[in-house]
């Protein structure tokens, strides 16, 4: 295989300490290059996509993966129809709001509230936590302001990429959780009945399963990402 870059937006924390374990298990003929968040950015996803063409710009040969709260930004690039984009993967993600009632409350989610989140993530890694894992989490929300969280959250709840989805002009796959409760099974049918034509893996591991099963999450995109070569 002739090499080629792998562009990778973060979740929440807007930092690539999750994907490392990812990007150590991907095969040498693949480069990552991870997108990384201000640490006090409030704008939403609007303010996000100049990151994401900057860091595509000049690629002629490339993925995008878009973990969780970015894949709504992968798909709204997606849909500007770049140059050189040969595929898009959304990992434990979604095209509108992965818990729709939630929708209504995602003004409830201010800066008090986001503090709580460090504790709310060890149940999201109930069975599957580490050492490892923990010390990175810690590492990851120590670097994002409360602030920050709480705007990235909001967007989410309130975001609506279906549109883009179906404009989306490269082979997509849809890389989910076993045992995912923040981005729950009903995500990825929404996205295959949108866009028949996208691949759905599935993986064990909870909602932070690209960082927990790396090695089989790597694998499904690696076999992707040659599929889509050929």
């Amino acid at each position: 295989m002739k090499t080629t870059t792998l562009v990778l937006l973060p979740g929440l924390d807007g930092t690539d300490i999750l994907f490392r374990p990812f990007v150590t298990a991907l095969p040498a003929w693949v480069t990552a290059l991870c997108v990384q968040y201000p640490a006090s950015e409030t704008g939403g996803y609007a303010a996000l996509m100049p990151l994401v063409r900057n860091a595509c710009r000049g690629q002629n040969d490339y993925f995008l993966l878009g973990w969780s709260f970015s894949g709504p930004l992968a798909l709204m690039f997606a849909a500007e129809s770049p140059s050189g984009l040969r595929g898009v993967v959304l990992c434990a993600s979604f095209v509108c709001s992965p818990w729709p009632l939630l929708c209504w409350l995602r003004f409830a989610v201010v800066s008090p509230v986001a503090r709580l989140f460090p504790l709310f993530s060890r149940a999201l890694t109930l069975g599957y936590g580490s050492e490892e894992l923990d010390r990175d989490k810690a590492e990851s929300w120590s670097r994002v302001a409360p602030a920050t969280l709480a705007a990235r959250s909001r967007a989410a709840l309130a975001v609506d990429v279906r549109r883009e989805l179906r404009r989306c002009p490269a082979p997509l796959l849809y890389l989910g959780a076993s045992r995912d409760i923040v981005v729950p099974r009903w995500n990825a049918r929404l996205i295959q009945k949108e866009m028949p034509s996208a691949r759905v893996v599935i993986i064990d591991g909870p909602h932070l399963a690209l960082r927990s099963n790396p090695v089989d999450a790597a694998a499904a995109v690696t076999t992707f990402m040659m599929d889509a070569h050929r």
